[in-house]
């Protein structure tokens, strides 16, 4: 139906081991005219910018990032990903070192904007399609303008104040000596930068003649806006409470949402991992998606979070955690909770059976979370112990959960039947727009006030999400500002779950913190099943007391980086 741009790795090896610090930028290329006098060598120098996308496909150790959350557990204890959680990361180990490889994506950016100024490959003028070609390579340098904002917003959410250098940097010293700038000059340029390009790119790519999907869009900069507008205006930068910061951010989403242009609606489906034309995940088809970056056929994520027992699963699972399962309500709306005894109870709720405890569930638990008793591959996993995917297994799930989201059941992943599929990592999508104006709308003008030229309430935005068919939980109503921040909290933890979103929403609304009314716990709990001929008994198990210090806010500026430039001051307290 479309043709579909590919993201090779052509470049990938002409980046990789750089230090941010230590070199000319320009002079690390033999001659840069090399590839830019080139049309298809400078598309395949964007496609490679393209490539340093984030995704969380087992990105740390083996492991989802996830697994430093209260969302998961992961199987392997001498995996990096637990220095997240027993305190053992520093300056000098960073399980998630991402500063060379933004700062990375930023030297390409502006190299490429350097070197693509005024270049009209004329050479070429008589080969078919060059008028075309010549479309295409207009919107070039409004991607790399979008890739570079994208990377230092990775970037200052991890580090807060972070260096921004102006342009391609040919002097040693002056790259080795560059300050940091702060939080806020940070996202004022990244919003000036949406601001520039929003009208210089295309509200879909397949719309065009060259029909290419998977590039920046209009709406993935104004996606953009918002995310950079809401954390803005968290509590982990926005100390005093600037209602203005709010006000932002909920004008940016309210933007999108009422942007005639953008045809974005939601699936009918949430995910079904046999189907991959049933909801957002590896879906490139989907309705919801804003933007996403696309990987290359694999099943090493399926060998790795299969449930232990089948075929080809390799034990190197991110299992859920009953920290998410417990953030699941029934259908009718009510809470669940599991005590010390091994006690199920849904206090109100009609339909919640404690014998059955993960039926008549907020139905996108089982499309998230593979249970006990669930099918799987055409057989039922039995997590229980002595279950044929459950311990004294080796690396059985230690949580009695496995994972299903981006999971794809219809992959194969032993003998001669084993065939990689094609995944495709979500960065924007709708439900997460109206989350952030729900968010940001409470914030600034209260839960049920619709503010002049907006769309709706943030009650309203909520219920959007919960409500809509794919999902069909009954509607939140006269919750105080307060409660509604409660629910937006719930809400984007069960229909964002292992989407990389939970780590950092804890970080930026400050959940940590002793004084917050919605405090998580640093404890992080399993379930034990036992089955006696059928009967099962579940029993509430502590899995791991993590380590947290508020540091722990902000990463470590990397050692080896503050070691060559003093005037990169380290965070608070590392």
């Amino acid at each position: 139906m479309k043709s579909k741009i590919i993201i090779t790795l052509i470049f990938a090896t002409l980046f990789a081991g750089c230090e941010f610090l230590d070199y000319s930028e320009k002079s690390f290329y033999d001659d840069p005219e090399e590839i830019f006098a080139n049309f298809s060598r400078t598309s395949s120098f964007l496609a490679d910018i393209y490539n340093r996308l984030p995704a969380d496909y087992n990105s740390i150790d083996g492991a989802m990032r996830s697994a430093a959350s209260d969302e998961a557990e992961y199987v392997k204890q001498n995996s990096n990903i637990q220095d997240f959680t027993n305190g053992q990361w520093s300056a000098f180990n960073a399980p998630d070192d991402n500063w060379s490889n933004m700062y990375s994506g930023i030297r390409s950016a502006n190299l490429f904007l350097d070197e693509i100024e005024g270049r009209t490959y004329e050479e070429y003028q008589y080969i078919d399609l060059y008028e075309d070609e010549m479309k295409r390579f207009e919107k070039f340098q409004y991607e790399a303008r979008f890739l570079r904002a994208f990377f230092y917003f990775e970037l200052a959410k991890r580090y807060g104040d972070i260096p921004m250098p102006n342009g391609v940097i040919d002097d040693v010293a002056e790259i080795n000596s560059i300050e940091k700038t702060s939080f806020d000059d940070v996202v004022k340029f990244i919003v000036d930068e949406c601001d520039a390009i929003h009208d210089s790119l295309h509200v879909n790519w397949a719309d065009t003649i060259y029909q290419e999907t998977g590039r920046v869009t209009r709406g993935a900069i104004q996606a953009l806006k918002v995310k950079t507008l809401l954390y803005a205006a968290s509590p982990l930068h926005n100390t005093t409470n600037d209602v203005s910061k709010w006000e932002a951010a909920a004008e940016a989403a309210n933007a999108f949402l009422i942007n005639p242009d953008f045809s974005y609606t939601f699936d009918g489906a949430y995910y079904n991992s046999n189907d991959m034309t049933q909801g957002v995940f590896n879906n490139r088809e989907s309705l919801e998606l804003i933007f996403e970056r696309r990987q290359g056929t694999a099943n090493s994520f399926e060998k790795s979070n299969f449930p232990i027992g089948i075929e080809g699963a390799n034990g190197n699972a991110t299992c859920p955690s009953q920290n998410l399962v417990d953030a699941y309500q029934t259908t009718d709306g009510y809470d669940v909770t599991i005590d010390d005894n091994g006690v199920w109870s849904a206090v109100g709720s009609t339909v919640f059976d404690p014998a059955n405890p993960y039926d008549n569930r907020d139905p996108r638990l089982l499309q998230s979370v593979i249970v006990n008793g669930k099918s799987w591959k055409g057989s039922p996993v039995e997590t229980f112990i002595g279950g044929a995917n459950g311990e004294p297994i080796a690396d059985a799930t230690p949580t009695g959960y496995y994972l299903q989201k981006y999971v794809r059941q219809d992959i194969e992943i032993a003998g001669s039947n084993a065939a990689p599929k094609e995944h495709m990592w979500v960065i924007f999508r709708l439900a997460d727009i109206y989350l952030s104006y729900a968010e940001a709308v409470n914030e600034a003008y209260g839960a049920t006030t619709v503010p002049p030229g907006f769309i709706m309430d943030a009650t309203t935005a909520l219920n959007v999400v919960r409500t809509r068919a794919a999902v069909g939980l009954p509607a939140v109503s006269g919750l105080s500002d307060e409660e509604l921040r409660t629910a937006v909290i719930r809400e984007r933890q069960v229909e964002l779950a292992f989407e990389d979103h939970r780590f950092w929403d804890v970080r930026r609304w400050k959940l940590y913190d002793d004084a917050n009314p919605n405090k998580v716990s640093e404890d992080v709990y399993g379930i034990e099943i036992e089955n006696d001929n059928g009967t099962l008994s579940y029993a509430k198990k502590l899995l791991d007391d993590r380590v947290w210090e508020d540091k722990m806010y902000l990463y470590p500026i990397p050692y080896n980086e503050t070691n060559i430039n003093t005037n990169l001051t380290q965070n608070t307290g590392w």
